[in-house]
């Protein structure tokens, strides 16, 4: 069940207080000054509709990232069992600073929060049960455990590190399992703001561009770094505020999908049956044309 439009029909301060409210169901209590915290008082606030000249209107499109993306996870969240790992994730969740290139070195927040989203995709998808497990997350395809490590990746020098030592966690596991790469701080060190409105289909093909073109070579490297270690592919996101052409602004994600089996029959199905279903449970999910990365609205 995919539940993404239930972030459709909440305002950014409806979003924000549901965000907030489950977090308190499970009896964690945010800090007043944590980031979540100052941008809930941004977007409730008594100002209305935050202008660019107001002092925190870069917080309030930080949110539009934030509380999109755990609106999306508090929704999948509540439509099916939890595990005791989701409230170990939340409370990561709570932690790191305003903004993500704050963070160069630890990022347990946003860190912990990209294995929430990884987890409820898969929940959307019904690859179910869902665990927050290691290698970070397991799923269930036709009766067959698949595990997932979910990477942040900050810079171009930690990519291959990030994606051997995933396909390392995965190869522990025992599981047939992907790699799942975030790589928006590392295309976008400095967080910078898309602020010409551009089409749909424009920023699709900006994105699939932007991604292969910082991959390069490296796309084709994939498969050496995963090694034998029963991984059958990689998933990569990207995540993007930016302004459209109504003057609004809105998040909005591209996601690459990398066959890394090489001749195995069996990871080669494998690979087939995870990208047949992972991508559907993608929130508000278009296929970009004649392209094959697909492109996420998540709120």
């Amino acid at each position: 069940m995919n539940t993404a439009n239930d972030i459709l029909r909440r305002t950014r301060t409806q979003n924000a207080e549901f965000v907030i409210e489950s977090i308190k169901e499970l009896g964690l209590q945010p800090h007043p000054q944590s980031r979540l915290m100052q941008m809930y008082r941004v977007l409730t606030g008594e100002e209305g509709i935050i202008q660019p000249d107001h002092a925190e209107f870069e917080v309030a499109l930080e949110a539009e990232r934030d509380f999109n993306v755990l609106g999306f996870v508090f929704d999948q969240a509540r439509a099916h069992a939890l595990d005791s790992g989701f409230i170990r994730l939340v409370k990561d969740v709570l932690k790191d600073s305003l903004f993500p290139n704050e963070d160069r070195t630890q990022s347990k927040g946003r860190d912990a929060q990209f294995e929430l989203f990884v987890a409820a995709i898969c929940q959307a998808a019904n690859l179910t049960p869902v665990v927050r497990e290691e290698p970070d997350v397991t799923c269930h395809i036709d009766g067959i455990k698949f595990g997932i490590a979910a990477k942040r990746i900050k810079s171009t020098s930690s990519l291959e590190k990030r994606v051997r030592k995933g396909a390392k966690q995965i190869n522990a596991a025992g599981l047939p399992g992907v790699v799942a790469l975030e790589m928006t701080e590392a295309l976008n060190p400095d967080n910078d703001r898309i602020t010409t409105p551009i089409s749909d289909n424009q920023i699709g093909r900006l994105y699939s561009q932007a991604l292969r073109e910082y991959m390069g070579g490296d796309l084709g490297r994939l498969q050496e770094w995963v090694g034998d270690k029963g991984v059958c592919g990689v998933v990569i996101h990207y995540q993007q505020v930016r302004r459209l052409p109504n003057g609004e602004w809105s998040l909005d994600g591209m996601t690459l999908r990398v066959k890394t089996a090489r001749r195995s029959r069996r990871l080669n199905r494998e690979y087939a049956m995870f990208d047949t279903h992972y991508w559907k449970g993608l929130p508000n999910v278009e296929m970009v044309p004649r392209a094959t990365p697909s492109r996420a609205k998540p709120g």
